[in-house]
């Protein structure tokens, strides 16, 4: 019969974790297996010095006296470096294959009532596009055009990791097997938030969740993959979230920002809408790039206007960064790593009877890290500015919802590249839906470079290369 070894069994006992072997003797083989391999992975001593954090904590506001605007470049300013130089920086880095693509796809389509991996929900408003097709689009798009090679490197979770591998194989990586990897989210066990225990949501099962995008940090650290990319010479690595089909991946404009400023972080911005959005702020404090979230700033804070009557702190935060990869590798390394934050959640436990209780209240401590908490690690970052309908269309919320549905994101999409057309010069009405497919275009300076750019679109069309086809033709 299976046992635990000893060393294990005195560890768990001397951080006062006895009650998750409470059933153990009435375990099988299998689910002592399955419990003592969880078992294996927890590391005691960091949940215990986490606990006792929680514990120390203090409520207190947060100290914004130094808070001040962070170093941007604005829509509206003369910037030290042109677009075009920018553009130009941002085409060489891609032409010599300097530049990588890291996309967090751990969530599940819950919210949307799709049982599935969100990568795998269809966005396309005429194609049906996949989340993960909008990104391996674009990607492709920037290789075909720059004669360029572009590694894929995707977040999973526990619960989406195996769904997402098959579902590219069974579209044979989309072309691109030999320049995709996936690294699975590291987790953390929870707590109870009154005694710091451990929860179990079976006899031979702790409740774990994936530690957050932070968690990114340290799974690429462990799996080799920031060293990979050092050797390759990929020293530049564009990261972005799979829930936002317009996220503006391998943008050359937004990869030379960041070059030529010599940035070790750069954040794609777009400019809050008004003072209550709730949208993370990112700002500058003590000299540093933090993220603050729109509920720890002061109301009348956040109404502070400039000369011009704009927002001061305009600066919203859509998670579309690009960084230095040896920064990454640096900070990976470094003793401290990411913090943890601690998240009060409700969560169903097997209580001391070994019932499943079902908590209405939170009841539970959820251990997190955040990837923003790389900004105030950076000794120089940059924020650069985009217009919200040119790079943001995220798709978060159920389709009962008001905003980030999929219903406002396709309508964001087809809106985009009706825009993009109009102003190449073809005629497209305002109720017409478009779709343009990167290798059409991969975006607007290059959609008006095109010679088969239609006149004028009279219905429902999708641009694709090759052919050029609408929708309902005999062709599709």
């Amino acid at each position: 019969m299976f046992e635990l070894p000893s060393q294990l069994t005195d560890q768990i006992s001397q951080c006062g974790q006895d009650h998750v072997l409470r059933s153990w003797d009435h375990l099988d083989d299998s689910q002592r297996k399955n419990l003592a391999a969880q078992l294996t992975d927890v590391n005691f001593e960091l949940l215990q010095s986490l606990w006792n954090q929680y514990k120390q904590r203090t409520k207190s506001e947060r100290d914004l006296s130094s808070i001040a605007p962070p170093n941007s470049i604005r829509l509206a300013d003369k910037e030290s470096y042109s677009y075009e130089e920018a553009h130009t920086k941002g085409e060489q880095l891609l032409r010599d294959g300097l530049v990588g693509v890291i996309i967090v796809a751990g969530g599940q389509g819950s919210r949307l009532g799709f049982n599935h991996p969100k990568g795998l929900y269809p966005i396309g408003p005429l194609s049906d596009r996949t989340l993960f097709q909008f990104i391996l689009d674009k990607i492709a798009g920037y290789e075909s055009l720059y004669a360029t090679r572009i590694p894929l490197f995707v977040m999973t979770s526990p619960t989406v990791h195996k769904e997402t591998i098959a579902y590219f194989q069974e579209h044979g990586y989309f072309g691109r097997e030999d320049r995709v990897q996936f690294f699975c989210q590291p987790t953390m066990p929870a707590l109870d938030a009154k005694t710091g225990k451990l929860l179990l949501q079976a006899s031979d099962c702790l409740f774990i969740s994936p530690n957050g995008h932070g968690g990114m940090l340290e799974a690429m650290q462990s799996q080799g993959i920031l060293y990979d990319c050092i050797q390759k010479g990929v020293d530049t690595l564009f990261y972005g979230q799979i829930d936002n089909p317009l996220s503006p991946t391998c943008s050359p404009a937004l990869l030379g920002y960041h070059a030529l400023s010599n940035s070790q972080a750069t954040l794609q911005t777009i400019a809050k809408q008004s003072a209550t959005d709730k949208t993370g702020s990112i700002v500058s404090l003590d000299g540093r790039t933090e993220i603050i979230e729109y509920s720890e700033i002061p109301t009348q804070l956040a109404e502070v206007t400039d000369q011009q009557g704009e927002l001061k702190f305009w600066a919203a935060n859509i998670a579309v960064h690009v960084f230095q990869t040896k920064f990454l590798h640096n900070v990976a390394r470094s003793s401290n790593g990411l913090p943890y934050h601690f998240a009060h959640k409700t969560v169903a436990c097997l209580d001391k009877n070994g019932m499943l209780h079902q908590p209405v209240e939170p009841n539970a401590i959820k251990l997190e890290r955040f990837i923003f908490d790389l900004l105030p690690l950076a000794e120089k970052t940059l924020t650069v500015e985009a217009k919200r309908e040119e790079v943001f269309a995220p798709v978060k919320n159920a389709p009962s919802e008001k905003f980030s549905t999929p219903l406002t994101s396709r309508q964001g999409i087809c809106r985009l590249h009706r825009q993009w057309l109009q102003a190449a010069g073809c005629s497209v009405a305002d109720n017409v839906r478009v779709e343009i497919h990167p290798q059409y275009a991969p975006d607007f300076r290059y959609l008006k470079q095109r010679s088969d750019l239609p006149l004028q679109i009279k219905d429902d069309a999708y641009l694709k290369d090759p052919p050029f086809n609408f929708p309902d033709s005999p062709e599709n």
